[in-house]
């Protein structure tokens, strides 16, 4: 099931997350309300262990074979896993906090 909109809850639509993901986890804005969600630290810390644990353990299980034979199945993991990704991150509401006083105290 896809993320929705903390305020609103309006569903995400699967492409914005996604660009979110290879954008460095850029803040999603809500189509329907614009509240900016950014990334939970915790999907973070999961998208980098889906996608680094697998091509650990290919590297590791395929060391005698060719530079080929290695980056393939290293591909197609993180293309397969990257796809799945926006229905398992989780995204918070960015919280504004206005500073009135301009950064001087």
């Amino acid at each position: 099931m896809m993320q929705k909109c903390a305020e609103c809850n309006e569903p995400f639509k699967w492409n914005q997350l996604y660009k979110s993901l290879w954008f460095a986890f850029q803040p999603v804005r809500c189509r329907n309300c614009g509240t900016v969600h950014k990334v939970a630290s915790a999907s973070r810390l999961l998208t980098v262990l889906l996608l680094l644990m697998p091509m650990i353990y290919i590297s590791i299980i395929m060391q005698n074979l060719g530079l080929l034979e290695v980056i393939l199945p290293i591909a197609a993991v993180i293309v397969l896993v990257s796809l799945g990704l926006p229905f398992l991150l989780k995204y918070e509401k960015v919280s504004t906090n206005i500073d009135t006083n301009y950064g001087n105290r």
